[in-house]
């Protein structure tokens, strides 16, 4: 067994928390995230939640019978940060006292706002990447202008409290955790337990086949 950090949970050859400090934030965050999402080998979910000390994470696909959710939910101004033509624009809105972020492809955070009905009835804000996001090689995104989870928490919250400097040290942590996850995945020292078993489809680096 390899040791793992206790906070970020990753092996601790690749532990990218060590130099980052907890960081407060006016909004709360509760992310909501799909079961299959915490499987992979890289979960910027996990490493959002590590950075921001008020928030929370909730796994499932419907949260309608999630009491806490539900809870949560039902705090005055609670936001959604979802795109939409209804959504107001982070950089114009007013920073909510709580902000869910759907954690899961676009397919699946379709499915889990369609089935969680108060959730998705939720007031939404957008944010609007000035670049790629950072998972490069590692994941598919379906356009480079589409973020993972720490990064477009990151773009919200540093642009609705006016403060993105405060919040750029959850992206150059992801970024590191990305570029050590690839660098182990290019190798040619592999461990062969890792490797995939013939027959099988490979996968790449971030758990998804090929």
């Amino acid at each position: 067994m390899r040791d793992r950090c206790l906070r970020c949970l990753r092996p601790t050859t690749f532990c990218c928390c060590r130099e980052l400090a907890p960081i407060p934030s006016q909004t709360r965050v509760v992310i909501l995230q799909h079961p299959r999402e915490a499987r992979l080998a890289i979960c910027s979910a996990w490493l959002a939640h590590v950075a921001l000390p008020s928030s929370e994470i909730h796994q499932g696909v419907s949260f309608e019978r999630n009491e806490r959710v539900l809870a949560l939910a039902a705090t005055t101004g609670a936001a959604l940060l979802y795109p939409g033509p209804d959504a107001t624009p982070a950089a114009t809105a007013e920073p909510p006292p709580l902000l869910f972020v759907v954690d899961g492809t676009w397919p699946q955070a379709v499915k889990m706002l369609r089935d969680s009905p108060t959730l998705s009835a939720l007031p939404r804000i957008s944010v609007a990447p000035t670049g790629p996001g950072a998972y490069g090689d590692l994941r598919r995104e379906p356009g480079p202008e589409h973020l993972s989870t720490i990064e477009a928490i990151a773009l919200a919250l540093g642009t609705l409290e006016r403060a993105p400097e405060r919040f750029a040290p959850m992206c150059a942590a992801f970024r590191r955790s990305v570029a050590l996850q690839l660098e182990c995945a290019r190798g040619e020292s592999r461990n062969p337990r890792h490797r995939p078993a013939r027959g099988r489809r490979p996968r790449d680096a971030s758990g998804n086949t090929r």
